[in-house]
């Protein structure tokens, strides 16, 4: 019977040093701390949002004849100054895992994880975070480009201006008035290029009036005539636009990277100013636009119940392994108070509750809830 008795305490002796040797320790540990056997590190997961954010710019240009625009063709909304304005085209966020710098910890490993291989079980089902690049901004510009028409546009400075008169010649003795004339180049004035090109677009007004109602008598097959005729359209575009100006749209392309933090529910993401364009934060606050999170649920309950617990005389914290379950939270995009964009559901660990499970979970698969390295 003794012999029975001390066989039962011996079991249950080595079992408990068996479970006993995992331990848990939070990075980094006190320089006091006894450390042997091996381990493997892991941390707890955090939620970061990945934004894309595409700015539209328009430019507004001058014609180089927009001051004769009403006088020589009675347009009345030409573009009179050049002018760079900016406004939010859209918005797209995705998440993503990285690593929680602040929730680290090593594990010892029970000599029963290391007879069952334990870690090789881990590393094939681990958790892949992504790169935590909290501020990294870049962007892209997809331009609409100059016209060529105007880009490429020119017109001859000078026109020959001539001079007629009667010249006295004197031939065999005879005093006679020859005609005569004389051709000298004159420079044109701004006005004077700005009537040709005036000309022009009443001269592609008539020909385009004559090719649609057959006033040269000449059976165009259909395919020709439409043609013609869009060519016409995208000459007298051209010429207008000497006059009336033009608009260049380019979309810039911005992506950068936002951790929320748990106490934090109002992020200022970035800002649009009408003038200046993007700006990373700290712009004016009518111009910027805040990431508004909002979890499904609270942990305070949970948080009242376990500083309650803490307090008893008895109680002894738990050593096993610490892990973090995400919150599922609403995520949107607000401008001056209201809502502009919204993103749906995404996890969010840094508002989950951090929980230690008792010691010894030798089967635990600790990879599904945190991130391996």
């Amino acid at each position: 019977m003794t012999k029975r008795f001390f066989l039962v305490i011996c079991v249950f002796f080595f079992s408990y040093v068996a479970v006993a040797q995992q331990k848990v320790m939070p990075l980094p540990v006190d320089s006091g701390t006894v450390l042997g056997g091996d381990y493997f590190f892991y941390a707890l997961p955090k939620t970061a949002f990945q934004v894309d954010v595409v700015v539209e710019r328009n430019r507004e240009v001058k014609g180089i004849y927009s001051e004769y625009a009403s006088k020589l063709l009675g347009l009345t909304h030409s573009i009179a100054q050049n002018k760079t304005s900016y406004s939010l085209k859209s918005v797209s966020l995705r998440d993503v895992t990285v690593l929680d710098e602040g929730h680290q910890y090593a594990v010892e490993l029970s000599a029963n994880q290391q007879k069952q291989h334990y870690l090789n079980a881990l590393y094939d089902n681990a958790m892949v975070a992504a790169a935590d690049t909290s501020v990294c901004y870049s962007y892209v510009v997809s331009e609409s480009s100059i016209p060529d028409f105007y880009r490429y546009y020119s017109d001859l400075s000078y026109a020959e201006l001539e001079n007629s008169y009667v010249e006295t010649q004197i031939v065999d003795g005879v005093v006679r008035q020859v005609p005569a004339s004389h051709v000298q180049k004159v420079t044109k004035s701004n006005e004077q290029k700005a009537q040709e090109a005036a000309d022009m677009v009443a001269k592609i007004r008539t020909d385009r009036y004559e090719l649609l109602t057959g006033s040269q008598e000449v059976a165009y097959e259909a395919a020709a005539l439409e043609m013609m005729i869009s060519k016409l359209d995208e000459l007298e575009k051209n010429y207008l636009g000497l006059f009336t100006g033009f608009t260049v749209t380019e979309e810039i392309h911005y992506s950068f990277t936002i951790v929320p933090s748990r106490a934090n529910t109002l992020i200022p993401a970035f800002s649009v100013s009408p003038t200046t364009g993007f700006a990373a934060v700290g712009g004016s606050s009518n111009d910027t636009y805040y990431l508004y999170l909002t979890p499904q649920y609270s942990n305070d309950n949970w948080n009242k119940f376990m500083a309650e617990r803490e307090k008893g005389k008895k109680y002894q914290a738990p050593q096993g392994y610490r892990i973090r379950r995400p919150v599922p939270t609403e995520v949107s995009l607000d401008y001056q108070n209201k809502e502009v964009y919204s993103f749906g559901n995404h996890d969010v660990y840094q508002f989950g509750k951090v929980e230690t499970l008792p010691q010894g979970n030798d089967d635990f698969d600790i990879s599904k809830f945190v991130i391996l390295y």
